[in-house]
């Protein structure tokens, strides 16, 4: 079996109290209200092309940077253990992709 990164095992191996500080701190508190500030930049965008009938071209990556702002607000540590989780299942059992 492979050695993990250390990022990994750190976020493998935080409590959720740790995790729950990092969140309510300031600065983390400050970045969270950024990515809404982001995802509300990017929804005006939307809307105003969207009037524009110039909405089309570009539905597909403002949909996706939109979705992904949002998730990233969420984040919790159980998505980031699973991920982790899933990616070492996977390479046990010889599905993990390239």
């Amino acid at each position: 079996m492979t050695r993990r990164p250390a990022h990994e095992s750190l976020l493998l191996e935080l409590s959720e109290e740790s995790y729950n500080l990092w969140r309510h701190n300031p600065i983390t508190a400050a970045y969270l209200l950024h990515l809404g500030d982001q995802l509300e930049a990017f929804r005006t965008a939307t809307a105003d092309l969207l009037e524009a009938n110039k909405l089309l071209p570009q539905e597909g990556e403002l949909r996706g940077r939109i979705l992904t702002l949002r998730e990233l607000q969420s984040l919790s540590l159980e998505h980031i253990k699973n991920f982790y989780r899933q990616e070492e299942s996977e390479e046990k059992s010889g599905t993990a992709s390239d």
